[in-house]
Formats: C-alpha cells, structure tokens, sequence
C-alpha cells in the first residue's frame, strides 16, 4: 500500500545537460527556476544551459530546455 502512494506522488521528468546527457529529476524536489538571458552573458548556468533548476537538496542542474518548457512538464502538459 505504502509503495502505491509513493508512485502516486513520484513525478518524474527527462531534461537534458548541454553535453546531451539526460537528466531525470521528481518534480517534487524541484523548488526554483531561473532562466538564462538572451543576449547577456550566461553567469548562472554552464553554456549552452538555457535554464538553471534549484533542488531541495541545495542541487542545480543546468538544462537545455527553457524554463517555460520545463515549467509544463512539471505541470504535466
């Protein structure tokens, strides 16, 4: 029953680092989005990063995708 609604709660999402590699994170642990600037430099997130994801473990990832398309996933659309 508990591994029921643990599945119930577990959302994962795929986003992808500049390099390619494919990241999978749960949307649950995922508190702030902060998106690169076209046209400035990139001082947050590592190149070719278009948005930065803060994780409730004090972890950031830096993804390709934008943090609009990030923001759908974890709204499920």
């Amino acid at each position: 029953m508990a591994l029921l609604a643990l599945a119930a709660t577990l959302q994962l999402i795929v986003l992808h680092q500049p390099g390619g590699r494919e990241v999978i994170l749960n949307t649950a642990q995922i508190t702030t989005l902060y998106a690169a600037i076209p046209g400035s430099p990139n001082r947050l997130v590592a190149q070719g990063a278009r948005c930065l994801v803060l994780l409730t473990d004090g972890k950031h990832v830096g993804v390709v995708e934008t943090c609009a398309v990030v923001r759908k996933l974890i709204e499920g659309k």
